[in-house]
């Protein structure tokens, strides 16, 4: 039951998501940073280091019944170096759903097109934020800090950031953060990478899906090229390094074997300017239907034939036929385009082989 991140770390976020253990949990605090810090997650660091469950951490205790690597699991190895001080290590932020795209996964607490297309938090155009005050809190409990975590929204357009970014420069502590940025790397916003060269260190955790227009679908509207320039150009850093962060899923199976390519395509670009590259595999589990083991027979078939010998080859051994009901999955795709003025077959032609939609 043991977790690192859960002695060591917290999550902040805006008041929509609320303050918790880890990004991974259900159970959400609404208190300020300073109180869940302090007295909330008191309790649960106590019984993580008695080597007992906490309410806190249920998704984990899930995964591992599962035999899925666990966050706990990841947190564990990612954070042996670290040692339990006063305040926290490890600082995992989402201090603003404001985004530019909407994946089809996602939804408005974590963007703000999202938001505005559920006609969400009108009077901010979608977005929420977290307030000052609680900036300023979390800020506080910064100074002893070496790793963070940005999510969103997308943290790259987060003016919160900018803001938490000068405070730890001012302070002199930005030098030594390891820096973690889950991002769609649709843009390279100037003044957010004109921090970079401030920190320890820097990972770029660039959420990409799968190959072309399908993940042009799935993250809409991104555009699959211009992300690929994008991180392309993450070489001009010397303390980047590179993960290709991806949410493995429904519309990831069709092409495959060109996504695969393309990160060892990737893989080359990065190997010559010596920078770290790799990639981070996850499942999608909700909503249900873009769980991969719940795809049509045929679908998982194609995909079981096409990572054969390849490095995701271990993610065909865990597909299982059942009876997953196909029509969910086609009502959910029509609700996204028809919500978008979309037609997913011009995204991904070869779902027609595999569903009964047009």
């Amino acid at each position: 039951m043991y977790c690192k991140q859960g002695i060591i770390g917290a999550q902040f976020s805006h008041h929509q998501r609320g303050h918790a253990l880890c990004c991974n949990t259900g159970q959400r605090y609404k208190q300020s940073p300073m109180n869940v810090w302090w007295e909330q997650l008191k309790e649960s660091r106590d019984l993580i280091k008695q080597n007992q469950k906490v309410k806190d951490c249920v998704s984990c205790y899930g995964a591992e019944d599962k035999g899925v690597e666990s966050f706990r699991q990841i947190y564990n190895r990612q954070f042996k170096t670290l040692h339990e001080t006063d305040l926290p290590k490890h600082i995992d932020l989402d201090l603003s759903n404001f985004c530019n795209l909407k994946c089809i996964m996602c939804g408005p607490d974590r963007s703000s097109t999202w938001a505005k297309e559920k006609n969400m938090f009108p009077a901010s155009n979608g977005v929420t934020s977290i307030d000052a005050n609680e900036l300023e809190e979390i800020c506080k409990l910064s100074d002893e800090v070496e790793h963070i975590t940005l999510q969103g929204g997308e943290p790259t357009m987060v003016k919160e950031y900018q803001t938490y970014f000068t405070y730890l420069k001012d302070n002199n502590i930005i030098q030594n953060v390891d820096l973690n940025v889950v991002t769609n790397l649709t843009n390279l916003n100037t003044k957010f990478f004109s921090y970079v060269p401030y920190f320890k260190s820097v990972n770029i955790a660039v959420s990409v899906d799968a190959y072309g227009k399908a993940n042009d679908y799935i993250r809409f509207p991104s555009h699959f090229e211009k992300i690929t320039s994008n991180i392309k150009k993450l070489n001009q850093y010397d303390n980047i390094q590179v993960t290709v962060d991806s949410a493995i899923q429904l519309l990831s199976m069709f092409d495959i074997k060109n996504f695969i390519t393309w990160i060892n395509e990737l893989q080359n670009h990065f190997d010559k300017s010596k920078h770290i590259f790799r990639q981070y595999i996850q499942h999608v589990w909700t909503p249900e239907c873009l769980y991969i083991n719940n795809a049509p027979s045929t679908l998982k078939k194609h995909f079981v034939e096409s990572v054969a010998g390849t490095n995701l080859e271990y993610l065909a051994k865990g597909l299982k036929d059942n009876n997953y009901d196909q029509n969910k999955t086609i009502d959910f795709l029509k609700q996204i385009d028809n919500t978008r003025n979309l037609n997913v077959l011009q995204y991904v032609p070869d779902l027609g082989m595999h569903y009964s939609i047009k």
